[in-house]
């Protein structure tokens, strides 16, 4: 019974949620509402069965004032399609198939580079992930580059409702929210440091992207500029332990062509099957501390040390190199995360000063 409830309660989260905490993204902007301030949420939009708020995480010793940032995202894509179906070609979370029939084929084969089901021969019956942004990063098209409210023109099933509010809508595009100023100042040539979260995993990777804020906004103008990690990792974990990473980069089948992306470095432990039914619980793949996993329960969809389902704990801090091509002015960047195991891809947006000068601060 227990192992039931724990299925039908996998199936009804649709989506994954992933928050940029610093710099602070616009997609962030409910923050400066009351309801919204100081990492709270309006009653109505807390999550069942916790009733934790939407978008929670952690930032250090300081709040993590993220608001509705984890609801940005784009849903029903596949790689190779044209354009996303907002979840009109049925639910994205697991995705198990060609939502488009563009017969692209997965270009990360290598099982120590997939997150989920990574022991599946690639493009076997067995690999149904083949299909998921993950599996050609850069390759699923998306709504727009800064995320979508609630992932697409209306509400899908899952925990992706994104709650009206004077500054947004579901279906607002996150490249039109206003300029919201984070007091990022990088230098052109210097390695850099961002952070984020997972709420919900779905395991894939992840990228940091630039665009010129006088540019028009859009994905294309973040592909020319893709910014390299400039070495291994660090995580929080849920204790509050800030260890190193032994990160994974891929940079062959990716898009743009060469760019370097990161593996998500934490895994679940539930996994769906196109044949129907799931597995639980076996971490996706080895975590990177140890980290048992507690026999089955009602609560299962938790996390842990350093891996799990839902997660509220456990932060991300990556070194990036700014490009020192690049001239001083006024940039946005954009995160993008390509899951593996649904057909959803998560983006926000921060404004960031880039300078030639020595003396800033980052």
């Amino acid at each position: 019974m227990v192992m039931a409830r724990l299925f039908l309660y996998f199936i009804a989260t649709a989506a994954a949620h992933s928050n940029l905490i610093y710099p602070k993204p616009r997609n962030a902007i409910d923050s400066l509402l009351p309801g919204w301030k100081g990492g709270k949420a309006p009653p109505v939009a807390h999550w069942h069965p916790h009733g934790d708020v939407p978008c929670a995480c952690r930032n250090d010793t300081d709040v993590c004032d993220v608001a509705q940032t984890c609801l940005w995202f784009t849903v029903g894509t596949s790689i190779g399609c044209k354009e996303p179906d907002g979840g009109d070609k049925g639910g994205a979370n697991p995705n198990f198939k060609d939502r488009c029939g563009s017969g692209m084929k997965a270009t990360v084969n290598d099982p120590l580079q997939r997150t989920i089901n990574g022991n599946a021969v690639a493009f076997s019956e067995e690999d149904w992930t083949k299909f998921n942004p993950w599996r050609a990063p850069g390759s699923a098209p998306v709504y727009d580059p800064c995320g979508r409210a609630g992932g697409g023109p209306h509400e899908t099933g899952g925990e992706g409702v994104y709650t009206t509010t004077k500054f947004a809508k579901l279906g607002d595009m996150g490249s039109k929210l206003p300029k919201q100023p984070t007091g990022a100042v990088w230098k052109a040539g210097s390695t850099v440091e961002a952070k984020w979260s997972l709420r919900a995993n779905h395991g894939g990777g992840y990228q940091y992207r630039l665009c010129p804020l006088k540019s028009n906004l859009t994905e294309d103008c973040f592909q020319q500029t893709p910014m390299p990690f400039a070495g291994d990792s660090s995580m929080m974990m849920a204790n509050g332990t800030i260890t190193k990473l032994k990160s994974t980069f891929v940079s062959e089948g990716t898009l743009p062509a060469g760019s370097t992306w990161q593996m998500v470095p934490v895994p679940g432990y539930v996994i769906g099957s196109p044949k129907g039914g799931f597995t639980c619980c076996k971490h996706w793949f080895e975590p990177p501390c140890y980290d048992p996993i507690h026999v089955p329960h009602s609560d299962q969809l938790t996390e842990g040390m350093c891996s799990g389902e839902w997660l509220t704990n456990i932060t991300f801090y990556d070194q990036l190199r700014v490009p020192d091509y690049l001239e001083p002015g006024e940039y946005v960047l954009s995160f993008r995360w390509d899951c593996e195991s649904s057909a959803q891809v998560w983006q926000s947006c921060a404004d960031i000063t880039i300078t030639a000068d020595a003396d800033i601060f980052i």
